[in-house]
């Protein structure tokens, strides 16, 4: 233990030193004339060796025939698949051959890397425990256990082997910061350029955008050895004979009475090392919605000085490399490990001036990144928007239950088609509630036609906050269906049952896109009711059949903040016209709403721009 320690500190002073090469090369590189790209392996050897030999990077007996291309792992070639340790020594030979011929080999730290260096191993399979059972596991084991007998006489060998399966210390060994894997790992970049493109694994968090290119990769690192030499001193002055998980440190730690090494470790664990505010776990461009995230991306690009950024770790909803913000940010992980995944290994290949993508089940082919399809609430694999449009207008009719809320009687559909079963709202009231004058039947009617205009003007300005919404006849009934959020809470039962959403995307700026769309439309019905979150706290908004009145003031807004129109909206607003508008509203409101819907925009422009003076402290 003291020799690994010893080693722990030597490591870990490394890193603290930052960078042993001078200058940006450590994590940008110039005048690359090929690149391959490949995102998470999680152990799928197999499928790693398919996308590998279609990128022309190895042959047919395993070996580099790269010549001087720039291979890049986006991270996460650990966890969950059977061949890990198959996986880590085929880059690390294939690092040494590409160098030899003139090429790189760029391995960047994702997550699973992170957790198995630490000791957080939730996503260990017994496969890659396994490969690492062996005489030296075994050795290591007795050594384990006899520190367990001094500290716990009654404790159960039959036991401490079922928590700690064959291969568990060889497994942490080799993690460790002087063992095989865990002393190349340590070594490695979170974050680095090539030409006019980032790499990451997940993506690019504030801290990019304030730090840049080096200080990031010198941040986490610090984190990560300060973490290491932390843990390693409590271990010790604790004398803690078995493993503890990551997790459980701090109150491990707490319940021997060391509750200022507890707090230190939890500080330490709130790093961005370790949690969505940092590169390895962020998934601001992946997931959050284009109008909350696009000036963080314009930020951390220009800090980095590139076009683009390609990350991996959230898998692709079609199975497929996917495009985001323009192209501005490319999503990799199209599901390698096909027995978790379904998905397909692909790689991003730079040669001859231009990106194409790469996939092993399309030999020969060379593709562009999909657009990532509209999906407004989740929903069976490969039914994006555009189809979901097309299947409620067609799909049967299972069941029809009311669910007795509000004036506008609306009920609940359970719809068939090809073997899918899905759920929507179908409303049919349409009523000016008698009155005559023609101004109060556009102020105050409620009608169905309104969620069809809040649908359509929700696709054209790009919110995706609004659930696909389509006219349909039900035994004779005119009206609408919109597709049902399975296992969403609406804001006022979040509330109620306090809860603490954990979603990948801050609410906040979620809000402020909502009071900018129910100002647009001089929303007067948002509710807590009518404000939805989906399983991972996705803001969705539903019931705008009282909206598209002639008022032009600001309306009363459920969220009391400061209402901000994100600069790209802002662009998106200002291509909004008058023939745009009746083409696609047309058939659902009256001139005189159109014009007023176009005014309300100019008054957002005007005074609610985000960054402008003059909607700064402008009260909701």
């Amino acid at each position: 233990m003291n020799a690994v320690r010893r080693g722990l500190i030597v490591v870990c002073a490394l890193l603290l030193a930052g960078p042993a090469v001078a200058g940006d090369s450590e994590f940008r590189f110039n005048d690359v004339h090929r690149v391959v790209v490949f995102p998470d392996v999680h152990g799928a050897y197999q499928e790693l060796l398919s996308v590998l030999r279609e990128s022309a990077v190895i042959d047919e007996s395993l070996h580099w025939r790269g010549g001087d291309t720039h291979l890049v792992s986006l991270g996460d070639l650990l966890d969950r698949g059977p061949d890990s340790r198959k996986v880590l020594d085929l880059l690390m030979r294939l690092e040494r051959e590409a160098r030899e011929a003139g090429g790189a080999v760029h391995q960047l730290l994702g997550n699973h890397e992170v957790m198995n260096i630490v000791g957080d191993l939730r996503y260990v399979s017994a496969a890659e425990y396994a490969a690492f059972a062996g005489p030296e596991d075994a050795k290591l084991r007795d050594q384990a256990w006899q520190l367990v007998q001094l500290q716990e006489p009654d404790a159960a060998r039959t036991e401490f082997d079922t928590a700690f399966p064959a291969g568990y210390f060889a497994h942490r060994q080799a993690y460790s910061a002087t063992g095989q894997y865990g002393a190349w790992l340590l070594t490695k970049p979170f974050l680095l350029t090539i030409n006019d493109t980032a790499f990451v694994h997940a993506g690019l968090p504030e801290m990019v955008a304030r730090l840049g290119l080096e200080a990031t990769n010198r941040t986490l690192h610090t984190e990560l050895a300060e973490y290491l030499q932390t843990w390693a001193t409590i271990e010790k002055e604790l004398g803690l004979a078995r493993p503890v998980p990551f997790l459980e440190r701090p109150d491990t730690v707490a319940a021997r009475g060391a509750e200022q090494q507890s707090q230190t470790l939890l500080a330490m664990q709130d790093a961005e090392i370790f949690t969505v505010k940092g590169p390895t776990w962020y998934r601001g461009q992946a997931l959050c919605y284009p109008f909350t995230e696009a000036a963080n991306v314009d930020a951390a690009l220009a800090k980095l000085g590139v076009s683009r950024v390609v990350a991996g770790h959230t898998v692709s909803p079609t199975g497929r490399a996917l495009s985001r913000f323009d192209g501005r940010v490319i999503l990799l992980d199209a599901g390698m490990l096909e027995s978790a995944y379904q998905g397909s290994p692909t790689a991003f290949i730079f040669e001859n001036g231009r990106w194409t993508v790469a996939y092993a089940d399309r030999p020969g082919q060379r593709l562009e990144p999909e657009v990532l399809p509209r999906a407004v609430g989740p929903r069976p694999k490969g039914l994006d928007d555009d189809a979901l449009e097309q299947w409620l207008q067609q799909a049967e009719v299972v069941s029809i239950e009311e669910l007795d809320t509000g004036i506008t009687n609306p009920r609940r559909v359970s719809l068939r088609k090809d073997g899918v079963e899905l759920r929507a709202v179908f409303k049919q009231l349409s009523t000016d509630f008698g009155i005559t004058d023609r101004t109060r039947v556009l102020n105050e009617s409620d009608r169905f036609e309104y969620e069809l205009a809040a649908y359509r003007l929700d696709r054209l300005l790009g919110l995706d906050m609004v659930p696909v919404t389509v006219p349909r006849t039900i035994k004779g009934n005119r009206g609408i269906l919109q597709f049902w959020i399975d296992d969403s809470i609406n804001l006022r039962k979040m509330l109620e049952q306090k809860l603490k959403p954990a979603g990948w995307c801050e609410l906040a700026p979620q809000y402020n896109l909502m009071n900018v769309f129910d100002f647009l439309i001089h929303n007067t019905d948002r509710t807590q009711q009518n404000a939805l979150f989906t399983k991972d706290w996705t803001l969705v908004l539903i019931d705008h059949s009282r909206a598209f009145p002639l008022y032009l003031k600001k309306p009363v807004l459920l969220y009391l903040e400061e209402v901000q129109v994100p600069p790209a909206l802002a662009e998106r607003l200002k291509t909004l016209d008058r023939e745009m508008l009746r083409k696609e509203l047309g058939p659902y409101l009256q001139r005189r709403q159109i014009d007023a819907l176009l005014k309300r925009r100019d008054l957002l422009l005007s005074e609610y721009r985000a960054g402008t003076s003059d909607g700064e402290g402008a009260a909701p």
